[in-house]
């Protein structure tokens, strides 16, 4: 069988961020720039590492646990957590959650039907929160019990608009779960960048008054609410080809900025310090927490995730300060990084009631995956806007560079040069390259997703485990949980619709204006002419798999349900063989129309869904905490 490698451009963007899918919405973050309300997409001085201990934290467990001991976690309940995860990884069992598993889904259990994402929210998760019925998932429907682990964002609940009307139940739902036994919640944050112009959403009308107004150091920062769409992503204001550093757009400068405490030049907060605004944003968090009872509860937050990838603003090529910033003074590289994360973080932790929140840092894949060939077939399965995103930031990356104004990583370089698999130290020093510092880190996660073209293989595993590994390491050493913070298979609705066909059938995978769309955003004709060239297509049109390429990548097509057993035969053993603490895959989004035609996002199978069982499976071993109380 002919199997093609990634193109000249891709490729080169997956050796600058070290993973076959550079940006491929890694952080499971579905299509939706101009999605109605309700149904958007998820969307001074900084303390050296090792220095003082910010307020309110308590001493971390020393840096050199020796093996096989407990470190003397706090007596609070952020280090009864803490000390839970560790302990109940020891013993070989590990949490397993998924993003917004109690506030979005897609089937409706009562009346046995799909319901859009934003209907479920409506109809079953508002209801929960008013006390009219209990809480439940597409999870618990298929297993019978909810998973204990939620996961959140940040801007889907503190920053989401307020006549969206889903705060107060997202926050009710992070209440829930950490009412039960063993409950855990875990938020990340896509927030927009320090040069977010509220005025140009599409939702201005329901973002353009503030959510507050925060004082820090006598300057007041307006905090607004995100209006849906992807304005996180790093490509978001790159509209065209970077001439000279004058055009590079100032949502890239944003980490330097704060880390440098410069002023904003853009948007709705232009001529206010990045640094205040972060900070702002930080108090804003606390103040959030203590409005809806969540102060003082051991709740994860794992901000500026997958940095080592160039998706977001804050990814690894936008840390050349000294370039971005034309200043050769500037604090620059893993220094920006670490500097803005502290910022936050100790923000946070300086607030009252914020001294239990826990700080998860979490790298995306630290290698390219060795398995990165995939078929012309395999190619079409690449979401149109996936593939389009990545072009763009190859693109970017690539002309930052020519400007000499990217940051280039010198052991993710070691990597790269390295014949074979590299060496654990390889990993785990270039893991630790931005690392904000035993005193304010509580728990080391990695972000592991398995590709979309094709079905996940052994290489996949062995590739997913070794960097698993080499974070596990790291762990024991400093005393300090380990997790999966992000993982996931894209595939599941690809099973659900090739299970569906009959024999000989050929397989529409996107439509013709879906395709378009991402075409589109496309801005020089070369890189149109490889979007194309992808799909095999003279035009922008609908992406058809064959019957013949159907059958070539599934033998079963046309005799019923096809499985791949991802849950098992993957992550089942991926994480038993690094001991982590925890698990999370991510989030559904289903628009309410054309399921069989449109693209569709869920990383847990409904009831019906051929891995239906096989999830229900998982949901069972002995290594899975499933619930709360599984772990106790």
């Amino acid at each position: 069988m002919k199997r093609i490698q990634l193109t000249s451009r891709l490729l080169a963007a997956s050796i600058l961020c070290l993973t076959a899918a550079c940006g491929s919405s890694n952080d499971g973050t579905p299509p939706g720039e101009d999605t109605p309300p309700g149904e958007d997409t998820p969307p001074g001085e900084d303390t050296p590492p090792g220095e003082d201990t910010p307020p309110g934290e308590d001493t971390p467990p020393g840096e050199d646990t020796p093996p096989g001991e407990v470190p003397d976690f706090p007596d609070t309940p952020r280090g009864k957590l803490l000390e839970d995860l560790f302990t109940s990884s020891r013993a070989g069992k590990f949490r397993f959650g998924y993003e917004n598993s109690l506030v979005w889904g897609l089937y409706d259990a009562d009346k046995m039907q799909l319901v859009s994402t934003n209907d479920w929210f409506s109809t079953i998760a508002g209801a929960a929160s008013r006390g009219e019925r209990g809480w439940t998932s597409d999870a618990g429907a298929t297993a019978g019990k909810n998973p204990g682990l939620l996961g959140l964002s940040l801007d889907a609940m503190v920053f989401d608009p307020v006549a969206w009307n889903r705060r107060d139940v997202t926050a009710a739902a992070a209440a829930y779960a950490l009412e039960q036994p063993g409950g855990m919640v875990a938020i990340d944050w896509h927030t927009p960048p320090c040069n977010y112009d509220v005025s140009v959403s599409d939702f201005a009308a329901d973002i353009e008054t503030p959510l507050a107004t925060i004082s820090v150091d006598g300057q007041d920062v307006p905090i607004y609410a995100q209006g849906g769409g992807t304005p996180f992503y790093a490509e978001t204001y790159y509209a065209r080809s970077l001439g000279s550093s004058a055009d590079i757009p100032e949502n890239l400068k944003c980490i330097c900025k704060i880390a440098n405490d410069v002023p904003i030049e853009q948007g709705s907060h232009a001529g206010i310090s990045a640094r205040d605004w972060l900070v702002a944003h930080a108090k804003y968090v606390a103040q959030f927490f203590r409005e809806h009872g969540l102060e003082g509860k051991p709740i994860v937050l794992r901000p500026f995730h997958e940095h080592t990838g160039a998706w977001f603003w804050w990814g690894q090529p936008y840390w050349n300060c000294g370039a971005l910033l034309d200043d050769d003074q500037a604090v620059t590289g893993p220094d920006a990084y670490r500097a803005a994360y502290r910022t936050f973080a100790e923000a946070v932790r300086s607030e009252p009631g914020m001294e239990n929140v826990i700080f998860a840092y979490s790298t995306d894949k630290l290698r390219k995956l060795s398995d990165s060939e995939v078929t012309p077939a395999e190619a079409k399965v690449r979401d149109p806007e996936s593939l389009s995103r990545d072009m763009l930031r190859a693109r970017l990356v690539e002309e930052l560079t020519e400007l000499d104004a990217a940051y280039v990583s010198p052991p993710q370089q070691a990597i790269v040069a390295q014949s074979g698999p590299p060496s654990s130290e390889m990993l785990q020093e270039y893991y630790l390259e931005a690392y904000p510092g035993d005193d304010l880190i509580d728990i080391l996660g990695i972000d592991l997703y398995y590709v979309h073209e094709r079905a996940a293989s052994s290489a996949d595993l062995e590739d997913m485990k070794r960097m698993a590994s080499a974070v596990a390491d790291l762990g024991e050493a400093k005393g300090k949980p380990h997790a999966l913070t992000e993982t996931g298979t894209y595939r599941l609705h690809l099973l659900h619709r090739v299970s569906k066909l009959a024999a000989g059938d050929s397989l529409t995978l996107y439509p013709a204006e879906h395709v378009s769309r991402w075409y589109d955003t496309l801005f020089d004709q070369s890189l149109k002419a490889e979007f194309l060239a992808n799909y095999g297509l003279g035009a922008a049109s609908a992406v058809v798999l064959s019957s013949a390429e159907v059958t070539g990548m599934f033998p079963g097509a046309g005799q019923g349900a096809l499985t791949e057993d991802w849950y098992n035969e993957h992550l089942l053993e991926l994480a038993q063989s690094a001991g982590v603490a925890y698990a999370l895959t991510w989030q559904t989004y289903y628009g309410g129309s054309d399921f069989d035609s449109t693209p569709v996002y869920y990383y847990v199978p409904f009831q019906g869904h051929p891995e239906a069982e096989n999830f229900r499976r998982f949901a069972q071993d002995p290594a899975v905490c499933f619930d709360a109380m599984t772990c106790q």
